[in-house]
């Protein structure tokens, strides 16, 4: 053991190494890890993917382009839908509340399309809804 310092914590890797073959890990622990080249580096490459797993999901967290009602009631790339969107992503999705109001909007709104494609009615009132919520929002003054 000289030369080798003692780790205070686990890693998640070493974790799930004991999870996944406990005897393994009794062995490294005991040995030293013994891996070929071969297995460094495709634990390199696996931990590479990882990090650009977790870089592309906040990519599209900052990206997200769904805003369902606004998109049906004033376009995909209306100022409007650009605001809402912009509001979205700094106001509700930082804090915990914002994301579960974000979430159920999602898991709801998608069902409420057909209905404003199907009545002008119902998507004249929803519009005036958005257009008042813009105005509280600061967008239209």
């Amino acid at each position: 053991m000289q030369g080798q310092t003692k780790r205070k914590h686990h890693t998640v890797t070493d974790i799930v190494a004991t999870v996944y073959c406990e005897q393994k890990a009794v062995f490294d622990a005991k040995r030293g890890e013994a891996q070929p080249p071969q297995v460094h580096a495709k634990a390199a490459a696996g931990t590479f993917e990882h990090l650009r797993f977790q870089a592309e999901g906040h990519t599209r967290v900052a990206i997200d382009r769904r805003c369902f009602i606004a998109t049906a009631i004033y376009g995909s790339d209306a100022p409007e839908t650009d605001f809402l969107r912009d509001w979205r992503d700094r106001v509700l999705t930082p804090n915990r509340h914002g994301r579960a109001l974000v979430r159920a909007y999602y898991a709801i709104s998608p069902r409420l399309l057909p209905i404003l494609s199907c009545s002008q009615f119902v998507a004249g009132t929803v519009r005036v809804v958005l257009d008042r919520l813009l105005r509280w929002l600061g967008m239209h003054q």
